[in-house]
């Protein structure tokens, strides 16, 4: 085919190939350097997109372009033979691209278990770069140029490959971060104290990842752990606890998706000064002995472009290894000097506070019942689902609704330790399996609403209280007195509600789209009647949407009864959001929004608790949510289903603590068989070594 294009077209591609090829695997590598680590706090579509294509694309166009250096090499003379021979030099940095950059190894967690891939790509790689300079092996200074570039090239390549293989899970569950967590905590409360962890977010958060990866590799803490963390989290406020959370989920972001676990480490110190020097060394050397006359001048340019971007990466890499959260903490880690202390001041001032987004995705059914549909045809090509996402809104996180996120689970944390029921399971799996049923049943509700609770599956749930919420905002708006619990409650519902429709696995199983869709199906039906309020053929604001609802309900007045057989029947739930919105009415202004709020602040909550971990890991790339920070807290504040209890080794974790602050209990001494029979003395413990260390 190419061959029936003109001479000229045939000669430019011919020209530009290999050179395109090379642009464009450069131009790849810096989308991935500057977006690869900004997509952790930027929620939006466009960057998802961007690093998406260029994750993609850039180890198969390197590929490509050294499999099309490979095939022009041949045996030529000549200035063919000089060009030839640089575009040859051009291989190690194909290798070096292959190796990526360290903002981001892997796309998703899934690639992380792709690292035999990876390595196999290594060595067949590494073997056609060689292939490619020895079939045009230059008699000059460039191929002893090229030596400490395959080098730097092949460490890079070989890194990521490493770094792929110690994120897997099979490797992250075989590192022992357990066991690690157990006797690296413990040594570092002694040491330091628990006032000083107060007042150090960085360390502390540092000190709660280790649990927080041992969970998401399905490890069970023990209790002695959740008290322990439970301790340190209760004293912070609600800025301080999401701020520690913020940071734990950031080094836990790093440890997944980018090259942290070599980089911050003594091996990747090193590498990294060898990676620079060598680049640097080959650098210098090409602009002082390389002739440029003897060569392309397009083929020098193109190298020397690649010369610079190498040493730009490694130059970002140590910007990226001075002005990390890492960097700070170990500075705190080694105590406080006059020169570390200057240090960590300086770079508190230049590195960006954002660890993510710091907002909150809202979806609105009633809305997008009056947004325009995507044609049927999209429904097949799977495009309806991408349409979803233009009417989603983001709404910055406030200090408002962090304060009520955390006062709530601090007073669930507090029913959970009062009278020794930190050691109770069942207890502790009522409080955190409430969603919506707890303050209900507080209430003297519960009985008259488990309809729309406890008696239905999750999602549907959601769906059924989300159009309460709407109908009720719309006929309360107007109302002079409006609360805080106002803006909270619909805030929390229009979450959950894209939770739902955008990211339903992360919620647990129920009827999902299908109600959804079901639930659209009626709002569209109801909204085109001709007898509705409006007098149009379709409702152009949620108002009007809603009083389409109400007008269109007040003509089918059924008894309870009749109503809970056609609820299990039917899969829409809006039938349901009109009852349950009369029925919350019934209730004074300021009663009902405060019921409201509690609801939603409890599935929450429930969400949170019962969300997988991969999906709070995977959450992580796309800006974060709101839903992992609330699950974090909540372990934090030992509001888990999941411990073990080991009486002999909480006994001795708890006595070597108490021996580092010196403190002194009448009953230390038992014989450790006396523990066994009794099973809330370490709780006895903790809470007289917090009340002495807190004096």
């Amino acid at each position: 085919m190419l061959k029936q294009l003109p001479e000229e077209v045939l000669n430019l591609w011919n020209n530009w190939e290999i050179r395109g090829m090379v642009l464009l695997s450069l131009l790849l590598q810096t989308i991935l350097i500057v977006f690869g680590s900004r997509r952790k706090t930027i929620a939006r579509n466009w960057i998802r997109i961007l690093v998406w294509s260029a994750y993609l694309s850039a180890d198969m166009v390197a590929s490509v372009a050294l499999g099309n250096l490979a095939r022009s090499q041949g045996d030529l003379s000549g200035e063919e033979k000089a060009n030839n021979s640089i575009q040859a030099f051009w291989a190690p940095f194909l290798l070096l691209h292959l190796g990526g950059p360290d903002t981001i190894t892997a796309y998703s967690i899934e690639d992380n278990e792709l690292w035999l891939r990876h390595l196999l790509g290594l060595v067949v790689q590494v073997g056609v770069a060689f292939y490619v300079f020895s079939r045009s092996w230059p008699s000059g200074i460039l191929a002893f140029i090229a030596i400490p570039m395959f080098i730097v090239g092949i460490v890079k390549y070989a890194e990521r490959t490493w770094v792929l293989w110690s994120s897997c899970s099979k490797s992250l569950k075989n590192s022992n971060l357990f066991d690690f967590w157990r006797s690296y905590h413990l040594k570092r409360i002694k040491e330091i104290g628990v006032r000083a962890l107060q007042g150090n977010y960085l360390r502390q958060a540092y000190i709660f990842s280790y649990i927080s990866r041992s969970m998401m590799q399905d490890l069970v803490p023990s209790l002695v752990d959740l008290m322990l963390s439970q301790l340190l989290m209760s004293k912070y406020s609600a800025g301080g606890a999401f701020k520690v959370v913020e940071v734990e989920l950031g080094l836990i972001y790093d440890m997944l998706y980018t090259k942290a676990p070599l980089i911050y480490s003594r091996a990747g110190i090193i590498l990294r000064s060898i990676s620079f020097l060598l680049t640097f060394t080959a650098f210098i050397t090409f602009q002082v002995k390389i002739e440029r006359h003897a060569y392309s001048t397009i083929n020098f340019t193109i190298t020397y472009l690649l010369f610079v971007a190498a040493l730009f990466l490694e130059f970002y890499a140590f910007l990226c290894l001075v002005f990390s959260d890492w960097t700070m903490i170990w500075l705190t880690d080694e105590g406080r000097n006059a020169l570390t202390s200057a240090l960590y001041s300086l770079i508190r001032k230049l590195t960006r506070s954002e660890r993510w987004s710091r907002s909150i995705a809202q979806y609105n059914l009633i809305s997008s019942s009056i947004e325009s549909k995507p044609p049927k045809c999209f429904e097949f090509l799977g495009i309806d689902e991408m349409m979803r996402q233009m009417n989603v809104n983001r709404k910055d996180m406030n200090g408002g609704l962090q304060d009520f996120i955390f006062g709530h689970l601090q007073k669930n944390s507090m029913k959970i330790k009062e009278n020794f029921n930190f050691i109770d399971k069942n207890f502790r799996r009522t409080i955190i399996g409430q969603r919506g049923d707890g303050v209900l049943e507080r209430e003297g509700l519960l009985q008259d609403l488990k309809w729309s609770t406890t008696e239905v599956e999750f999602s549907r749930s959601i769906l059924v209280w989300h159009l309460a919420t709407e109908i009720c905002y719309c006929v309360d708006k107007d109302a002079n007195n409006v609360s805080s619990e106002y803006k909270t409650s619909r805030c929390l519902s229009e979450y959950m509600m894209y939770l739902l429709v955008m990211r339903p696995d992360t919620l647990s199983q129920g009827i999902g789209d299908e109600g959804y869709l079901h639930s659209l199906r009626d709002l569209d039906s109801i909204i085109s009647k001709e007898e509705a309020p409006t007098k149009s053929p379709a409702a152009t604001s949620r108002e009007e949407v809603v009083d389409a609802i109400l007008f269109y309900y007040e003509s089918y007045v059924i008894d309870d009864i009749r109503f809970q057989f056609r609820w299990k029947e039917t899969k829409s739930a809006v039938a349901g959001g009109d009852r349950l919105a009369k029925q919350l009415r019934l209730l004074g202004f300021k009663k009902r929004w405060e019921i409201i709020e509690e609801v939603w602040m409890e599935m929450l909550a429930y969400a949170a608790a019962h969300c997988p971990w991969k999906e709070h890991a995977q959450q992580l790339r796309r800006g974060g949510e709101l839903l992992t920070h609330v699950c974090f807290l909540m372990l934090h504040l030992g509001l888990s289903e999941q411990y073990e209890y080991n009486s002999f080794k909480d006994y001795n974790s708890l006595n070597d603590y108490i021996r580092g602050h010196d403190l002194v209990l009448p009953w230390v001494s038992l014989p450790k068989i006396f523990l066994k029979y009794i099973i809330s003395i370490d709780y006895h413990i903790l809470i007289f070594v917090s009340k002495k260390i807190m004096e």
